[in-house]
């Protein structure tokens, strides 16, 4: 894999882990909200997406920390 093909995927990773992020914050936000409404089975359903994307961002994160290291690696 070239250096310039590793930056691309690089700047996608990241990417990707923004708008998981995002989608993440965005449903804590909702959650606090449905605490106080007492919505108990929405509440349940954002705890699950949640926790899911939960591991969906470490995976993504795992993957931007190897083409950090990768490119790290390669310009040396």
């Amino acid at each position: 894999m070239n250096e310039h093909s590793m930056i691309q995927r690089l700047f996608s990773a990241k990417d990707a882990l923004k708008s998981t992020i995002q989608k993440m914050l965005d449903l804590n936000r909702q959650l606090k909200s449905l605490r106080k409404s007492k919505e108990e089975l929405e509440d349940q359903a954002i705890k699950q997406e949640l926790k899911l994307l939960n591991k969906v961002a470490d995976h993504q994160a795992k993957i931007v920390q190897l083409y950090e290291y990768r490119l790290k690696k390669a310009s040396n």
